[in-house]
């Protein structure tokens, strides 16, 4: 089943009510959706767990390569005595993150909306992945048919994105999130009605695109502090249309 969310009735996730708000989402089937407006779709478990650890390492290593000497020994140290680093059938999701100390979170973003965490645009993936492009390529009927950029964002335990709304002169008009590692919740907060605020669980696997009217009328963040959760580290690939 697709999940599919519009400006219409309960802010649902997996089935399950989070919360009623004035204005608030609902889901569709696999069909089709509702109303040609909806901006918001959610896929809940689009990525197996083994397509989530292929994700999950490439993008990782992409970032290690980047960090200093300094770091990239001490991740080599811990690894050699932890055999099971590497191994990804015989790895936990989770356990695939080193523990935050080993990698070099920024404290704060230039802007000031992103705490704790480290990002990188991508032009090209590690080659050591033989199933990552077909996997990649899961995403392309996703999203409109057109050029896009990617970018991951890794955040620490306690790393977390502030509400905002993306500058409109710096991305296109839709942005799509591939989830990996702790589930967090994704609020969305109309810029025009402090009362219409939606919170949707974003757990490891699953993906969201963001467009029109809810990529520019809502700002959005990535939560922290929920009560329900322990959280661990997180890290997304977003894909956007060029500009």
């Amino acid at each position: 089943m697709r999940y599919a969310y519009s400006l219409l009735r309960t802010c649902m996730t997996h089935g399950s009510q989070l919360r009623t708000t004035r204005r608030s989402l609902s889901t569709v089937t696999a069909s089709g959706p509702t109303t040609p407006s909806e901006h918001f779709i959610f896929h809940p478990d689009f990525f197996s767990e083994r397509e989530q650890k292929i994700l999950l390492s490439a993008s990782l290593e992409k970032l290690d390569a980047v960090e200093s000497r300094d770091f990239r020994r001490r991740r080599k140290e811990y690894r050699s005595k932890h055999s099971a680093q590497g191994d990804l059938v015989a790895l936990r999701l989770e356990d695939i993150f080193l523990p935050d100390e080993y990698y070099c979170f920024e404290e704060g973003h230039y802007d000031g909306v992103i705490r704790n965490y480290r990002e990188m645009h991508v032009s090209s993936w590690p080659e050591g992945y033989p199933e990552l492009p077909g996997i990649l390529a899961r995403l392309d009927p996703l999203h409109p048919d057109e050029p896009t950029q990617s970018h991951i964002i890794h955040l620490a335990s306690d790393g977390e994105i502030l509400p905002h709304v993306d500058n409109t002169e710096a991305s296109g008009s839709w942005i799509l999130g591939v989830s990996l590692g702790s589930t967090r919740l994704l609020r969305l907060e109309s810029v025009e009605d402090a009362s219409d605020v939606h919170d949707i669980l974003v757990p490891s696997g699953s993906v969201y695109l963001q467009r029109d009217s809810i990529r520019y009328g809502y700002k959005h963040s990535i939560l922290k502090d929920y009560s329900k959760f322990s959280y661990g580290q997180r890290l997304s690939i977003m894909l956007r249309d060029c500009r």
